[in-house]
């Protein structure tokens, strides 16, 4: 039985219609897209044939370069004994290539395995995803991420990287190049971007080691996991300002979009401006390239209301975003950092400090600042203290050979040699077994075992 498609069912009308004398042949090759002598061709084979004709001659007949039986039955037989139950197409066919049964392509063996119902192919599991819309406000929703490209091209062998803001609600942008995606190079953004228009809403940034600790399935790393922040959630938190964790690149596909247009456009501007350094591309991005963005590819957002706030008052963002280590405060009024000893001097003492802990800041500037509680301190830096010297441990005294008044040595019978005798300070040698029997001249000479008391 034939199975006609749509456009075989087409076709055939168009045949009929020729046979029946209603069109014309030159009509019906103009309907068919085809030649009249082809349609002539094509109208004898009706004739013969019947509706036959619009089926193509090869369909249902095998491949001239289809694989021999032989080939298959083999493969197929190896695949269902016991021994190669659980392999999949890919290491079976690996396996039966080492047994010269072949040559052969996994998916081939895929489809006769699917056939011989040897191999249940696994559904794909799409993800549903929903779009999600703008934000309405400026400054509600902001989202951050590295890009690390190839950005001066072969123009330089500086390799640097672009962080990027961008807001959801009007696609503004605000991004720096650098060297490295380093936790400093993050932070250093948000200050500059937090002084510039204030608090955004939230962030929304991926799960990289700088804005979450990633712990492993412990049991003890699970129940720390809630106390432990990173300096970027710590200083956000401060600030009320919200961090959103990304699940997938999707779930930040706006900031994911913006680097697949940077990456276009922006390397090519480079390129004709000729940008070869990094401190030429964080000008030619501060002058030329923002503002262009802002004209071209910014949208007004749904309102006209600044979702951004002012900046708490006496707030020190180098201080909010600063590394802090904690050192304990001696009985002297003395700590140690950097394998530094430093004083607190009388006029910063305080009788609260032995025993407390002093934090210690170290700035994105580069800047080092001491703290008690709210009060920075200048300690002042010690003198490193006298090496001490070790002496040397003394060589083990070497055992002298036992003589007689004379100087002649004792021979091996003697009392003496039956007892322990004092060889050293807490050092007895006690004398290896001898036969009273035996002439001296005839006993071995024989090591004495010493011991330590």
């Amino acid at each position: 039985m034939l199975t006609l498609s749509q456009k075989d069912r087409d076709r055939l009308v168009v045949v009929r219609e020729i046979g029946e004398g209603r069109v014309s042949m030159s009509e019906g090759a103009r309907r068919l897209r085809i030649g009249v002598r082809q349609m002539r061709r094509l109208q004898r084979r009706y004739e013969r044939e019947g509706d036959r004709v619009v089926v193509h001659g090869l369909r249902g007949r095998p491949s001239n370069r289809r694989l021999r039986a032989e080939l298959r039955a083999r493969a197929l037989e190896k695949a269902r004994e016991p021994l190669y139950a659980d392999f999949g197409p890919t290491l079976l066919c690996e396996h039966l290539a080492r047994e010269g049964i072949g040559p052969l392509s996994p998916c081939t063996l895929r489809l006769w395995m699917i056939e011989a119902e040897l191999w249940t192919p696994r559904p794909r599991k799409q993800r549903h995803r929903r779009r999600r819309e703008r934000r309405a406000c400026v400054g509600e929703l902001v989202l951050m991420d590295t890009s690390i490209h190839a950005w001066l091209e072969d123009r330089s062998s500086e390799e640097i990287v672009l962080i990027a803001l961008i807001d959801d609600a009007s696609s503004r942008l605000h991004a720096r190049f650098f060297r490295r995606d380093t936790g400093a190079a993050n932070r250093n953004l948000l200050i500059e971007y937090l002084e510039r228009f204030g608090r955004m809403g939230a962030v929304y940034a991926d799960r990289a080691g700088h804005f979450r600790v990633n712990f492993n399935r412990s049991k003890r790393q699970v129940e720390d996991q809630g106390e432990a922040l990173t300096l970027i959630q710590r200083s956000l938190t401060a600030l009320d300002i919200e961090l959103i964790h990304a699940l997938s690149p999707q779930a930040k596909g706006r900031v994911e979009r913006l680097f697949g247009t940077l990456q276009d456009r922006l390397i090519k501007e480079m390129r004709v401006a000729g940008v070869s350094s990094l401190e030429e591309a964080n000008a030619f991005l501060e002058t030329t390239f923002i503002p262009f963005w802002d004209q071209r590819f910014t949208v007004d957002p749904a309102s006209n209301v600044n979702a951004h706030r002012p900046l708490p008052e006496g707030v020190d963002l180098l201080a909010l975003f600063a590394e802090t280590e904690a050192r304990m405060v001696r009985n002297d009024f003395t700590f140690r950092y950097r394998n530094q000893y430093f004083q607190i001097e009388k006029e910063q003492a305080d009788g609260a400090m032995p025993k407390t802990r002093l934090t210690i800041e170290k700035r994105l500037d580069g800047t080092v600042l001491f703290r008690w509680r709210d009060r920075y301190l200048t300690p002042t830096p010690l003198a490193a203290p006298p090496t001490i010297s070790v002496r040397p441990r003394a060589e083990p005294a070497t055992e002298r050979p036992l003589t007689g008044a004379a100087g002649k040595p004792i021979p091996p019978d003697h009392p003496w040699r039956r007892f322990p005798v004092l060889v050293g300070r807490g050092r007895f040698r006690v004398p290896a077994p001898v036969e009273a029997s035996a002439p001296a001249a005839l006993l071995p000479d024989t090591d004495s075992q010493v011991l330590t008391t």
